[in-house]
């Protein structure tokens, strides 16, 4: 009986122990780990109200693949005054043991220029406090000051804007700010502390954060890029679509509806390309289509068919820009009004971006001007004084009135351009 009893209490004990040790370990899970520090944002800073400071723990092994923010805290600011006192609270049980874990620093003031933390912050899971005393912040260039290239880097989209001997790498709504640094070959880049390196020869990028290895990135051909600023539009809800590198905006139900999705991902596709953000749940999906496309109200032909997923929301129309279905590549005039064309003579048609039409006439050249809204508006044609043989002026002739009086423009199942007068009569050219 008295082993008995023994047992009982040294039983009790163990699970006092056990459940005190579960205890402490719960605790230790739970305690709260302090991020604190004063940003110093670099350049003229004006105190007006509206401006705010975001703080971000983030998982550097997550970024290149979804969301890596871990706690993320939005402070506005009510004309704040140098420097700006900030502090981040996290709980342990939030953290994986052997992940590296970063803060980053983005101040916005009120007009929406932004500045960012110009090093990666290391956050050691195991201290209770950090103290990062202060922390500067450089200036972000403007995306429309520079032409970015851009690299998808696994299921990322990665900016890089070169200004100088310094480069900024956009990743969303954040920006590193990167210096050139020597290189054996191609162009490298590195922030101020050296834990971020990009480096980039050819169509083929490396990144790497903290000792960080980001899968192998590939650029974005200058084709693809060529797209951008996206737009396209249709009828029956009416919808239009404005898609740029930095920022989309969708209307429909003829402008009662509105989306703006900032600093958008983009994932290329055999037949066009997805949009998406982190602060959208659903994703923007465009499918483009690079063949003839004529609005259903005005008729007006657009480069690209178009169809658009949102959510449960389905349109479809046309994109791109009409006037690179005229510039580009010379045209060669086949058939003048029915009449066909003299054996071996050249009538030619050559379209530029600026309104400006111009090209072989048969025997003289000729220069005039041209608008293309809902139908097309060609200028009465302005030809050199050159003489040649009576049926080749008379051709010239015939080409030049009729080219005067196009109102509108037409692509047959071959591709050839065919450009018509309001009798009927049409100029049929081809590349």
């Amino acid at each position: 009986m008295h082993r008995l009893s023994c047992l009982i209490i040294s039983l009790c004990l163990l699970l006092a122990v056990t459940a005190c040790d579960q205890t402490a370990s719960d605790s230790s899970n739970q305690q709260a780990l302090v991020i604190s520090g004063e940003i110093d944002i670099q350049g003229k800073v004006n105190g007006k109200s509206g401006s705010s400071l975001t703080l971000r723990l983030e998982n550097l092994s997550a970024l290149p693949n979804g969301n890596a923010v871990i706690v993320e805290k939005k402070t506005a600011l009510e004309k704040p005054q140098q420097p700006v006192p900030f502090k981040l609270r996290v709980y342990r049980d939030q953290l994986q043991i052997g992940t590296s874990y970063v803060l980053r620093i983005i101040y916005q003031n009120a007009e929406g220029r932004r500045w960012t933390s110009s090093r990666l912050y290391s956050i050691n899971r195991a201290t209770e406090e950090t103290r990062l005393g202060k922390t500067p912040l450089e200036p972000v260039m403007p995306m429309e000051t520079r032409k970015p290239q851009l690299f998808l880097c696994g299921k990322k989209t990665i900016k890089l804007l070169e200004q100088n001997q310094k480069a900024q790498l956009h990743l969303q709504d954040d920006v590193y700010h990167l210096q050139n640094v020597a290189s054996a070959s191609g162009a490298r880049y590195q922030s101020a502390d050296g834990k971020i390196v990009f480096w980039n020869k050819g169509n083929e990028a490396m990144l790497s954060m903290a000792e960080f290895e980001w899968p192998t990135c590939a650029r974005v051909s200058e084709d693809v890029l060529a797209l951008f600023p996206f737009r396209a539009h249709g009828n029956e809800p009416g919808w239009t679509l404005s898609a740029n590198v930095d920022e989309v905006v969708l209307d429909w139900n003829y402008g009662q509806q509105h989306l703006i999705m900032p600093y958008p991902e983009l994932n290329l596709t055999q037949s066009g390309f997805v949009l998406h953000s982190e602060t959208n749940v659903p994703l923007l999906k465009v499918n483009v289509l690079n063949s003839l496309c004529q609005d259903s109200m005005t008729g007006r032909p657009y480069p690209q068919h178009v169809e658009l997923h949102y959510g449960d929301l389905h349109l479809s129309g046309c994109g791109g820009d009409s006037y690179t279905l005229l510039t580009g590549k010379e045209w060669i005039v086949e058939d003048i009004g029915g009449q066909g064309l003299i054996d071996f003579t050249r009538v030619t048609l050559q379209f530029d971006s600026e309104g400006r039409l111009h090209g072989h006439a048969s025997c003289n050249q000729y220069t005039t001007a041209y608008e293309f809204n809902e139908q097309l508006d060609i200028a009465d044609p302005i030809a050199t004084r050159k003489s040649c043989a009576p049926a080749l002026m008379k051709q010239e002739q015939r080409f030049l009135n009729l080219l005067s009086e196009v109102e509108r423009l037409d692509f047959d199942s071959s591709g050839a351009l065919l450009l018509s007068t309001a009798s009927g009569r049409t100029l049929t050219a081809r590349r």
